[in-house]
Order: structure tokens, then sequence, then C-alpha cells
């Protein structure tokens, strides 16, 4: 029985979104839409994330131009992230553009929040007070057509409280912990906090989306905050994203193995014109030329590509090849992620470093504690060695007014 966990693919930027939207197919006619009804039954996943913060101007009915339909559940990112790292500049008129380009392309919407960091560092309050009011806009306007998320944002338990203690109050279908991605510390902080205010027994709350999430050690926390809200009776949906399945083509990377016990990833580099051209020819007069057998798609995906769209004029149907075999890779490493999480705990403890498996203990406690941040506080140093933290790091004054 698989568990209610979804993972939804951040692919609409970037070259795999470029193919997704222009329908490319190989020679042979197999899609790279694998949302798409056209994609094997076997191997087709539903979700997909989509970026308000690229996409507002130049693709207004984003869901469309990527042909989905009424059996995908499309998230869409409201584009704070774009805001904070100066890409996009911050205007007033853009909480009600994000808000209608949500409101038309997306399922389940993050709301526009202006995260604390890169150009935004040290302006907690004015990031803040500007959400808030973006909050208090898209709740006073919300349609029900879409599903939004109140993101919470900071740096430790106290902004992350602060933060909460100042948006609470909107109604909104779940929650978002935001810029948490390489930090188990910053992670369970925005956790604790949810958990301390019974969010996770708030009947509306339908999703915990944690944004950005790329690690072995990250998809076996999430699984297993899944598991024990499941065991608590909670009807919550553990949701996360990720782009690296796309962008690790980039750098050549065909993803290959995984370890529960390091909590990596392990990968073997391919040719191509930028990544040691000096083989492309080699790999060309391969008897063999079908890509590494790693899991059960890649001889589906051998069908239908191989090392002969390595030259120049195909290499578009390579780069989608390893793309499609990154992504199902991720699939398949959850799906054997989730059945050790869900298995016996004598499985759990020898599939996982001795820190790993008290982290993944230390959530299941704390999700089951009616005092979730006595919980927080016993492992807090384990949180923070974790996340490699120096100790200036872990004592910062707040000012918030």
């Amino acid at each position: 029985m698989r568990s209610k966990f979804k993972f939804f693919p951040s692919f609409s930027v970037g070259a795999f979104g470029t193919v997704l939207r222009d329908n490319y197919k190989f020679d042979d006619g197999f899609p790279c839409r694998f949302y798409s009804d056209e994609f094997p039954d076997k191997f087709r996943h539903n979700e997909f994330l989509i970026s308000a913060g690229h996409f507002i101007k130049n693709h207004p009915n984003c869901y469309e131009d990527h042909g989905f339909t009424d059996k995908n559940l499309v998230m869409g990112d409201s584009g704070g992230y774009q805001i904070c790292s100066g890409a996009t500049k911050w205007r007033p008129e853009l909480k009600q553009q994000s808000f209608d380009w949500l409101e038309r392309n997306s399922d389940i919407a993050m709301n526009l929040d202006i995260p604390p960091r890169l150009k935004y560092a040290g302006k907690f309050r004015e990031c803040l007070d500007m959400s808030k009011d973006n909050f208090k806009y898209f709740a006073d306007n919300q349609s029900g057509n879409t599903e939004y998320l109140n993101v919470i944002q900071g740096s430790d338990e106290f902004e992350f409280q602060k933060w909460y203690d100042e948006v609470k109050q909107y109604p909104f279908q779940g929650w978002a912990i935001g810029g948490s991605g390489f930090s188990y510390y910053k992670f369970l902080s925005g956790l604790m906090v949810l958990l301390n205010g019974k969010e996770h027994y708030n009947p509306n709350v339908k999703y915990f989306h944690i944004l950005g999430s790329s690690r072995v050690t990250y998809f076996m926390l999430l699984l297993q905050l899944q598991k024990s809200l499941e065991e608590i009776g909670s009807n919550i949906v553990v949701t996360t994203d990720s782009s690296s399945p796309d962008r690790a083509v980039v750098f050549g990377t065909y993803f290959s193995g995984f370890s529960t016990k390091r909590g990596s990833w392990e990968s073997i580099k391919l040719p191509n014109e930028n990544n040691n051209p000096e083989l492309v020819d080699e790999f060309l007069k391969l008897e063999n030329p079908s890509f590494p057998i790693i899991n059960e798609f890649d001889v589906e995906l051998s069908k239908h590509v191989d090392f002969r769209s390595i030259e120049r004029e195909k290499e578009e149907a390579y780069r989608v090849g390893m793309r499609l075999h990154n992504f199902e890779f991720y699939k398949d490493a959850i799906d054997k992620i989730e059945s050790i999480i869900y298995g016996h705990d004598f499985i759990l403890e020898q599939a996982t470093s001795n820190d790993t498996y008290k982290l993944l203990h230390s959530v299941d406690e704390m999700i089951k504690s009616d005092n979730p941040k006595q919980v927080f506080e016993k492992y807090k140093h384990l949180y923070t060695k974790l996340s490699n933290m120096k100790k200036e790091e872990q004592v910062k004054e707040h000012s918030f007014f």
C-alpha cells in the first residue's frame, strides 16, 4: 500500500520545460510528457510544479501550454524566490498578477511570500510585512478554484515562530516550509512551529509542503513525516518538489544508485558535446549503444533512444532521454525509501546511519507528542550537528519590531 506522499517535479523552467511545452517526441513518436495519457501507464506521473515567477508574462496560460488535463495535479510556485534573488523586481502589482496566474494555472499553489534571504537577507521584518499584505489579498480573493498553502519562512525556530504567529489567521488549505532545503535544523524548526500550533489536527489543513528537496535523507524525513501523520489519523498529504533530475543533465549526470546509510546519490557521467566531447565518436561506435539499464523504465527507454542520439543534430533526444531516466530513477528511489520507512524498525535501523535513525525517530516523537517544542529542544543538538552549523549561527539575537 502506497503512502499519501506526493512528489512534484519542478521541470517547467529550463530545457526540459521547453521540450514539454513543445510536446517533443522521439523519432518513433514516444512522448516526453510523462504526465500525459500517451505515456505508458506504468510510468506515468500525474503531479507537476510550475512557476509563476518565470511565466507570468510569456505564458499566461501555462497549464494549456504544458498540455495538462484534469487528470493532472498541478502545483503553482508563486515566484517569491525570483523576487528575493533579484531575478524579478518587486512591484505591488505582482500581488494581483501572481494570484490571477495561479488561479488560472494551478490546482494547489503557494502564497506570494518574500523570503528573507539573498537580496532581502537581514530584512526579516520587511519581508514578513510584505508577505502578510500579499497573504491577506490571497485570502480575501481566493475563489476555491485553487487551494493555497500558507508559506512560513525563517532561519531558526524563533523566526519561524514569529512568522507563523502573524500569518496563522489566514484561512488557507495547507502550509509550506520555505528555505530549508539544505538544513535539517531549519526544516525541523518550521515543522515544530506548525506542530506546536496543532496544524496537524486542523481539519482544514490538507497539505504540508517542503520546498525544494533533493537529498536522500530529506526524502526519508518526509516519508517518516507522512507515516507518523497517518498513524495519528491525520489526513494531511506531505508533498515536496525538486528540479534536480533535470538540472543534473547539464553536467552529464545519469543517476545510477543511492545509499540510505550514507544519504547520498550515486551517478555516472555520460559524454556529450560539452562534457567529455572526445568520447562522443567512441560511444557512437558501440556495438550496444543503449543507455545503462539501471531500473525497469530504462528497458522501455532503450526502445526509443540510445547513444546514437549523442550527435549534435540529435542531441536533444539524447538529453531528453537522460532527463526521463533521472526522473524515473528518482521516483523509483522514493518508492524504495518508502518501503524501508514503512517497514519494520529492525530494517530501518540497519539501513540508516545512527544519526539518521535518531533523526527519523525524533520526527515521529515530535508528531506524537503533546509538547513538540520540548521534543525539538531535546534533539536540537542533533539537528544543528547534521546541518553543519557553526556555533555562532546557533546563537542569534532577534529584533522583530
